[in-house]
């Protein structure tokens, strides 16, 4: 089973969205007018929920793989996509035009993290169903 793609995929994963949830978290006060929103609790527990998320996907790259599990992970990431385009779209005033940019940068870097996935247990599964035959 060859899941270099998909552990090296998680591994970005894990690192980035850490690293969103902690800048988010720490900076909620300042950031929080530039999202356009009155408080900054919906960005510190936006951010708490990132660190979560991170280490879940952390400790799903670790050998091996269970591919369950990585395959929950994808579906996660499609329905934050899913539902960022949704905030935009359907909820434009929630957030100012700056927060609608960031939100459609972090969901756009999101769905490439879902595509390498899609393909990483693609490889992942076929190698399976080799070994068993």
């Amino acid at each position: 089973m060859d899941t270099r793609l998909l552990r090296t995929t998680l591994t970005v994963n894990a690192l980035a969205t850490a690293a969103s949830g902690v800048t988010l978290g720490l900076g909620a006060v300042p950031l929080a007018p530039v999202f356009g929103l009155p408080a900054p609790l919906p960005l510190a527990v936006f951010g708490a929920a990132l660190v979560g998320f991170a280490f879940y996907v952390w400790r799903v790259r670790r050998e091996p793989v269970d591919l369950a599990q990585a395959r929950a992970v994808f579906v996660m990431d499609v329905a934050y996509v899913i539902a960022s385009v949704g905030l935009i779209v359907g909820w434009p005033q929630a957030l100012s035009s700056l927060g609608r940019v960031g939100v459609a940068l972090m969901a756009d870097v999101v769905a490439v993290f879902a595509f390498f996935e899609f393909v990483g247990l693609r490889r992942a599964s076929r190698g399976s169903v080799r070994a068993h035959a």
